[in-house]
């Protein structure tokens, strides 16, 4: 797997940069509770062989906006609202409550 560090501030311009429609699947954005800080993840799967996994991280405040990447990347929006209404995290524009 291929990891790529990133900040909030570089997010859309990095992943905009790697992301090609025709080449990427976006698989999950996850994020890991450390506390005073979270790290948050992007995965993507290649649609060629060998299929290569690549992943975005970066650290944050949990208390902090986080950008959206669904104007790059368009279904990341169901990602967003998962981790919304799991760990409570603030995600510009991100759809609250899917579920319900």
């Amino acid at each position: 797997m291929k990891k790529i560090e990133t900040s909030l501030d570089k997010l859309k311009v990095d992943i905009g940069n790697f992301y090609k429609v025709d080449a990427h699947h976006f698989i999950v954005m996850n994020a890991v509770d450390l506390g005073e800080k979270m790290e948050l993840q992007w995965f993507f799967c290649d649609y060629a062989q060998p299929c290569d996994v690549t992943m975005f991280h970066a650290l944050c405040d949990p208390k902090v906006q986080i950008p959206s990447i669904s104007s790059i990347v368009a279904p990341a929006w169901v990602g967003e609202a998962e981790l919304v209404d799991l760990m409570g995290v603030d995600i510009e524009n991100a759809k609250k409550r899917i579920c319900a």
